[in-house]
């Protein structure tokens, strides 16, 4: 092929090209996050949640806020903000109508009853915090007497704070405008979309900040926060354009078209949040993407000799470690690497502490090469051991091979190099 442009060296096709870009390896990276833990399916159930929950929620809401008579005020504006610049515009008004209605007659129920709301209403919640640690692969998440003053938190003083995020943002956008003479049409309407974006990308931030048990850098939560928030914006004013210019929900159901629409503009934005939280959670991956091992059985092997000598290290000095430090030991990801850690805990070898750090709870002596290796890359577990499919002539097969290896590999790890050289 003749040299062109001077350099001997013929370009690149396009393809190829583009396939080494940042962005489009951002992207793949986000679809196969994004097929790995189902997000079209679990957006799906989330959106079931969301209509079973919505009038308990909104009973537990109003309740909260007619304790204190300076909140209703604020309940007001907020349901304001919500019809004007999230919910479909005929749908959201009318779902929202029946919802406070029906929210207002369930406040006269017993005891038994607000009881059975309040448990409703914090399965939401539940199902949130059980999909978004699902996405950052956190196999172990807060205990449950942890998890259920968080809920009930979120749940009576979350809307309470977002109502006065409302109204300060309303008060903020009102008075910037205020000076200036006969701001147009279009810039108040551009403001309170700004706002509103703005305001959702706080509420995603601090969510992604807070649901998973999992320490995240703040600007992979605000890059989350960011897409999720505007994506809701846009999927607001998307839909309402489409519902406006081809109204076939209307023609098709005529007067039931509500909930339709109302059901699959919940589900566009679910989809839009993980979306969002998708992205927090890859992009530490996408960080160390230079520096990451292979999957293969030898970049596993590479990984696991790295995570344990960095334990071990961590034992030699009295501290615990990071999942970050331990990931970037073993040049893995932060889910990857906590994958591991939880294998070995449940090998009776690591523990994690109150704080979220690892450490070993045997001496480093006692960790022998081959069965990590037997745990960790070839993933033999006493529960797979015993599955009924194995044989007791597989079972044999099974332990004579393990034996043979952990005999041929019984170096404890502290020996071997430390993990910086070579």
């Amino acid at each position: 092929m003749p040299a062109l442009y001077g350099s001997g060296v013929a370009p690149r096709p396009m393809k190829a090209r583009f396939a080494d870009h940042p962005l489009f390896q951002f992207a793949r990276l986000v679809q196969y996050k994004f097929g790995e833990v189902r997000v079209m399916q679990t957006a799906g159930a989330l959106t079931y949640t969301t209509l079973l929950s919505l009038v308990p929620m909104l009973t537990v809401v109003l309740l909260v806020m007619r304790q204190f008579s300076p909140f209703m005020k604020l309940g007001e504006g907020m349901r304001g903000f919500l019809l004007q610049n999230l919910l479909p515009e005929k749908a959201g008004k009318v779902v929202a109508t029946y919802a406070l209605q029906f929210s207002e007659k369930a406040s006269s129920l017993t005891i038994v009853g607000t009881v059975f709301l309040v448990v409703t209403a914090i399965m939401l919640f539940a199902t949130i915090d059980r999909t978004i640690s699902s996405i950052w692969l956190i196999r172990r998440p807060r205990p449950w007497y942890v998890r259920i003053p968080i809920y009930w938190l979120a749940l009576t003083l979350g809307p309470v704070i977002f109502a006065v995020g409302v109204a300060a943002t309303g008060d903020l956008m009102h008075a910037s405008l205020g000076m200036m003479d006969n701001p147009a049409g279009w810039l108040r309407k551009f403001a309170d979309r700004a706002a509103t974006a703005l305001l959702l990308s706080a509420l995603f931030v601090f969510l992604f900040h807070v649901v998973p048990n999992r320490r995240l850098k703040f600007w992979h939560g605000l890059a989350g926060g960011l897409v999720a928030g505007v994506g809701v914006v846009l999927v607001q004013r998307l839909f309402g354009f489409y519902l406006a210019k081809l109204p076939n929900f209307t023609l098709i159901y005529g007067t039931f078209s509500v909930l339709p629409i109302f059901l699959i503009w919940v589900y566009l934005s679910w989809l839009v949040i993980l979306l969002g939280a998708t992205v927090a959670a890859v992009l530490p991956a996408f960080g160390m993407r230079s520096r990451l091992l292979p999957l293969s059985p030898a970049g596993r092997v590479v990984a696991v000799m790295r995570l344990a000598q960095a334990l071990v290290a961590a034992q030699d000095i009295g501290q615990a470690a990071e999942v970050d430090q331990l990931a970037a030991a073993c040049r893995m990801t932060p889910g990857q690497t906590e994958q591991m850690l939880e294998d070995m805990r449940l090998a009776g070898w690591t523990v994690r502490t109150e704080d979220g750090a690892w450490m070993l709870c045997v001496a480093g002596e006692a960790l022998q090469l081959g069965e990590l290796i037997s745990c960790l890359v070839i993933g033999v577990q006493r529960s797979e051991v015993l599955d009924a499919r194995f044989s007791a002539a597989d079972r044999a097969l099974l332990d004579c091979s393990l034996g043979e290896l952990r005999t041929t590999l019984a170096r404890p790890v502290g020996r071997l190099s430390a993990p910086g050289a070579g």
